[in-house]
């Protein structure tokens, strides 16, 4: 009979770091050389024409802003997002916040937000399309509630600590990605969490690529405040990403955050930028001249707020939105997915 060797907590969940991805993630990016288009702007059953009209090129992935809702029955309305969404030809993004609900990063590490991600394992799952997860996106930003400082740099608690962000993503993308439960349990416990909170022995396994877009540096800018804090691992990530806006045109801190050693090796998105305010062509030229020269970016998002603001909308930049329209003709950037074409 062999004596098993048991390893300390702490190195198991070192260990489990280290491992590969397992083998159902994918991050969905387009073939080499080629970016996503895409766009956020609405959420009517024509909000992707509109985009379309607007930046004179379908979006190969159309983006929605949703809510962490703590039941499972309030996910029913996604479907119907979903639905539009693949009736106008887009695969979907999904930026997930907690903004409506009082669920700390320790709350959805232990559990608390469970029901609410088995229902998105759900519904995913039986749409069969792929989709991207932006999930508690700016997470260093202050003004988010799940973000571990606020705005003058003073923590929030333990409950939003920075290792419990870790926590409640790692889950998160467990209970999303689905499998055999007592799998997933395993892994949970080896982590240091309790099981998920479901009586089903297996969940859907759902196309789905999970999206961790923090500010290049934070919110306020502070050294406890940089994204590499927020690192989960890269077997708990699919895509890195940021977001950036015209009033800040710097290039040196998005292209540091770009080569983190950390991230390197994944795939890049910009799951939100754009004219914010006053027209800006710079900003435009400059944006894609990044994007032209840093080959890794896979996906951009033009943002054109949730409920299309003035300050954020292309048909307030017509100079911008003329250049943007201009800039995306190249063949480089995909209006349709490959199920769609």
């Amino acid at each position: 009979m062999r004596t098993l060797l048991r390893a300390p907590p702490l190195l198991l969940a070192v260990l489990a770091l280290a491992l590969p991805a397992s083998a159902h993630a994918a991050s969905y990016a387009p073939r080499a050389g080629r970016v996503l288009n895409s766009g956020i702007g609405g959420y009517g059953p024509g909000a992707v024409d509109a985009f379309t009209r607007q930046a004179g090129k379908h979006p190969a992935a159309y983006q929605y802003f949703i809510s962490w809702r703590a039941r499972s029955s309030d996910v029913h309305w996604l479907e119907g997002l979903l639905d539009n969404t693949d009736d106008a030809r887009s695969r979907v993004m999904l930026a997930v916040s907690t903004k409506e609900t009082r669920l700390t990063p320790a709350a959805i590490a232990r559990g608390d937000g469970d029901a609410f991600l088995l229902a998105l394992n759900r519904v995913l799952a039986e749409r069969g399309h792929p989709t991207y997860l932006r999930l508690l996106s700016e997470m260093n930003n202050g003004s988010n509630p799940y973000a571990a400082y606020d705005l003058t740099g003073r923590s929030r608690g333990r409950a939003f600590s920075t290792r419990q962000f870790k926590r409640a993503w790692r889950r998160a993308v467990l209970v999303v990605r689905g499998g055999e439960v007592a799998r997933l349990d395993a892994r949970l416990q080896r982590l240091g969490m309790p099981p998920v909170r479901t009586a089903a022995e297996t969940l859907g396994r759902p196309r789905v690529a999970f999206m961790w877009v923090p500010l290049t540096f934070g919110n306020p800018e502070m050294a406890r405040n940089h994204p590499a804090h927020w690192w989960p691992g890269s077997r708990y990530v699919d895509w890195v990403g940021t977001t950036w806006y015209s009033p800040f045109l710097a290039v040196r801190a998005v292209d540091r955050f770009y080569r983190h050693p950390f991230w390197r090796r994944k795939p890049f998105a910009f799951g939100e930028y754009g004219v914010w305010g006053a027209e800006s062509t710079r900003f435009v030229r400059l944006f894609f001249h990044f994007v032209r020269t840093h080959r890794r970016v896979r996906l951009i998002s033009y943002y054109q707020s949730a409920l299309l603001k003035p300050q954020f909308r292309l048909s307030s930049h017509p100079r911008s939105r003329a250049l943007l329209r201009r800039l995306l003709r190249s063949r480089r950037f995909v209006s349709y997915a490959s199920e769609y074409d």
